[in-house]
């Protein structure tokens, strides 16, 4: 008779490390348990950092592809050295785990996308079903942005200047020529993936299948010129006017 026990610790011990999930941050918020069960669920090797260095040391040249995962207590740090961070994801994924809205926040509003590239969120305060269908989607390179993050595009900081937007930008838009090439359609799944809503929600709000909702986005996502929809939301914020993010894409 198969023993279950001996069977999943067989597959743990089994997955690949061509592909791996790091988490860097304390036991504390990665336990050992929460390690087992990303490689029992996904098939790949799992391990936890205390800091970004030890991960930098340990990784071996043979890894072809990874996910790091870096705990919200590791933020100022992450803001202060992003280029370490980034050399250590690689050509794999950075993602920011975060427990209180504001962290996240923070870091939407100071991270340089243009010059680190793209970065995800991992909401650690959720069902064990969302946070794993989260990490799934990391783990092909598409990177979940929490609806509330885009306040900060909105509303004005402290400093009275808004975040993302420069000084000129802050002065009425002119139309974007690769915004301008988006269809009547592709505006309207655009605007509402820039509200964090779910492929499912946009069908049933436009009356489409959830298909057609990523067949609209593979073309937004190649007209504008990204890889994600991450991207594709930062750019609708930045290029669509306060009014017009308010409004029904006609």
């Amino acid at each position: 008779m198969n023993n279950p026990l001996q069977d999943s610790v067989a597959r743990i011990n089994e997955c690949t490390e061509d592909f791996s999930i790091n988490f860097i941050g304390k036991e504390l918020f990665f336990s050992n348990h929460t390690l087992r069960s990303v490689e029992s669920e996904f098939g790949v090797a799992a391990h936890r950092y205390e800091d970004v260095s030890e991960l930098n040391a340990s990784v071996s040249g043979g890894v072809t592809g990874k996910v790091v995962v870096v705990d919200q207590i590791m933020l100022d740090d992450l803001l202060s050295r992003p280029e370490v961070y980034t050399e250590a994801a690689g050509t794999g994924c950075l993602a920011f785990a975060y427990r209180k809205e504001d962290a996240a926040r923070s870091l939407f509003e100071n991270w340089d996308r243009r010059q680190f590239g793209d970065i995800g969120y991992l909401p650690m305060n959720v069902a064990p079903d969302v946070w794993r269908s989260i990490l799934r989607l990391l783990m092909h390179e598409e990177l979940y942005l929490p609806s509330f993050v885009a306040d900060c595009v909105l509303k004005p900081q402290n400093h009275n200047k808004p975040c993302l937007v420069t000084d000129n930008q802050a002065e009425p838009k002119e139309p974007n020529p690769l915004y301008s090439r988006l269809t009547r359609r592709e505006k309207q799944v655009l605007q509402l993936a820039s509200k964090g809503q779910s492929n499912k929600i946009i069908a049933s709000n436009l009356g489409i299948t959830e298909h057609t909702v990523k067949l609209h986005m593979h073309n937004v996502a190649g007209k504008i010129g990204v890889s994600n929809r991450t991207a594709a939301a930062q750019f609708y914020f930045e290029v669509t006017s306060d009014e017009a993010r308010g409004q029904t894409v006609d």
